[in-house]
Formats: structure tokens, sequence, C-alpha cells
């Protein structure tokens, strides 16, 4: 899992050919660091059997409904199993972004805060792929991964997903709202199946402008317009 220079670079909103030798060589340095301390944790809990209702929109798994919304349900409607995942970069690169900003180190503070959110996406990567080798000895496939609050899957639905998968959760802790603690951990669902396809991101259908998963270029579904 590593995290790249070149992503942090246009999540400052710096065009990377305009990045000078010190914003570079700060993010490195940065990328280090947080690397040194983060704590990552990763997780998975798989269930047999679920049962979709496409026009619904719905999932349902030991009696537990899950609103996916139409078009994450017609994703995974051919799964004969699912992996719930949970991942996390732990506390610690919170911890140091707010003890950055604290000091009056604002670049760093917030450099500091992207790279957490790279090594989340970095474990939801490794699950995803992890999953992906290991049925592969079965012979099945999986889709791409889905998580509340992204594709207009009711983030309210992330207690659900909690209450089913019990302590196979990384020690993440879900307030009230739904927002997990650490601030920097991933959670979601991949389909598994033998007649499952992993496609492209839909990102025509949907309307959620900060998706993580937004203009992938090697993702993009085909049948996007």
């Amino acid at each position: 899992m590593a995290v790249k220079r070149e992503s942090i670079v246009k999540a400052l909103g710096v065009p990377h050919n305009e990045a000078d030798d010190y914003l570079i060589q700060l993010i490195d340095e940065m990328i280090a660091r947080c690397m040194e301390i983060c704590n990552p944790q990763a997780a998975v809990s798989v269930f047999d059997k679920p049962v979709f209702n496409k026009d619904a929109g719905e999932m349902v798994i030991d009696g537990t409904i899950f609103s996916l919304n139409k078009m994450v349900t017609s994703a995974l409607a051919k799964s004969t199993s699912v992996a719930f995942f949970t991942g996390t970069c732990g506390e610690e690169t919170g911890q140091y972004s707010k003890k950055l900003l604290k000091e009056g180190h604002t670049l760093e503070g917030l450099i500091a805060d992207l790279i957490g959110s790279e090594i989340a996406e970095g474990v939801a990567d490794y699950i995803h792929k992890k999953v992906e080798s290991d049925i592969a000895l079965e012979g099945m496939k999986a889709t791409n991964r889905y998580s509340p609050g992204y594709c207009n899957w009711p983030v309210n639905d992330q207690q659900k997903l909690f209450r089913l998968i019990g302590e196979n959760n990384c020690g993440i802790r879900l307030t009230e709202s739904s927002l997990m603690l650490p601030i920097k951990s991933v959670s979601g669902v991949i389909g598994l199946g033998r007649n499952v396809i992993k496609r492209g991101y839909a990102c025509a259908w949907c309307d959620a402008e900060h998706c993580l998963y937004r203009d992938k270029k090697n993702d993009r579904d085909p049948m996007a317009v």
C-alpha cells in the first residue's frame, strides 16, 4: 500500500507541472511520516444467499433490509454471496493533522489529512484485491465495491451494516449520524459470484459530486454517457 505524491498534489488543486520543489519535498516528507505512524486495519465478513429486489432497490441479508437503490442493487443482483468490509488507517494520522493545524502549520495539517484519506482508500483497494484473489481460487468473481453514502445508497444504512458484522469492524465506531470514527475509515459491500461483472463506476448516473470513485479514468462505465 503506497500513497502517490501526484494524488496529494492533485487533491491540493495544484497542477502537477506547477508543483515547486518545496511542495514536492514537503509532500514526500509528510507521506513518509504519516506512513510511519498510521495503523491500517481491514476486515471482511461474508454472507451467503442475499435476496435482491431490483424494482424496490433493496437487498435482504439475514432479515436485514438494505435500501441500496436500483443502480447498486442491479450491479449486485447476480451475487450468490456478499462481502461487507471495513477498513481504517487508524486515529494517528487524524491526530497528527489536528496537532499541526492547532500549531498553525496549516499546509502541513491539510496534507496530513489528505494523506490519511489516501491511506484509507488504499486499505479499501487492498481489501478488494484480496477478496478477488481469494475467491478466484473457487472460480468466482467480484463486483465493484459500493459504500453507504455513495451512488445514492443512504448513509444511515451504515448502522445496519455495522450491526450485521458485529465486532468484526476494525474497532471503528459510528456516531448517531452514521459518521465513522476514526474519520479516515471505509466500509461497504462487494458482490461475489460466478456470473457477476466488475464494471466501471456509472458516474453519469450519480449526483454525488465528491465521490471517491468519480472520474477514475480506468474504471469508467462503458454504458455511461
